[in-house]
């Protein structure tokens, strides 16, 4: 479809190119039944959301605005900024098939968590992050007294 200067209109109907919307479709398909994959588009960009059927499960979500990935896993923790080359790509999906996998550990304090993923090469990748007022610092080793929980795989 073009406008009346000639030039190509994008079709509201066609999900824009974003480097992760093959693996959200994929998934869609590896988790019918233990999982819902919600795909929306938002002026270009896509944002997936994953809730499992398993309360046990930890849901997770990322919005891709194609040149740059954010993937939320936890609370308030648990927050990668990505770039969207192959490489931020690779780990997006493996962090996604991890936390799928029940690979997830969270450990909570007022205010804040900490994020801990155990990739399928046995490396972790931890996020921390925290919402309190300006002014308020931690409590000293708050991730070693916090309540923490190991979530369950989605299967």
């Amino acid at each position: 479809m073009t406008d009346e200067h000639g030039h190509d209109e994008p079709d509201p109907n066609q999900l824009p190119r974003t480097p992760t919307l093959k693996i959200a479709r994929q998934l869609a398909q590896e988790l019918a039944g233990v999982a819902t994959v919600e795909v929306d588009t938002i002026e270009g960009r896509i944002s997936v959301a994953v809730t499992p059927r398993n309360p046990d499960a930890r849901a997770f979500g990322w919005t891709d605005f194609s040149d740059e990935l954010i993937l939320g896993v936890g609370d308030y923790g648990g927050r990668w900024e990505l770039e969207a080359g192959p490489e931020d790509v690779a780990l997006l999906e493996d962090i996604a098939r991890s936390v799928i996998a029940g690979r997830v550990r969270e450990v909570f304090a007022p205010g804040r968590s900490a994020v801990s993923v155990t990739l399928a090469d046995g490396s972790v990748e931890t996020e921390i992050g925290g919402e309190a007022p300006a002014g308020c610092l931690p409590l000293p080793f708050w991730r070693r007294w916090s309540r923490s929980v190991q979530y369950a795989p989605y299967r």
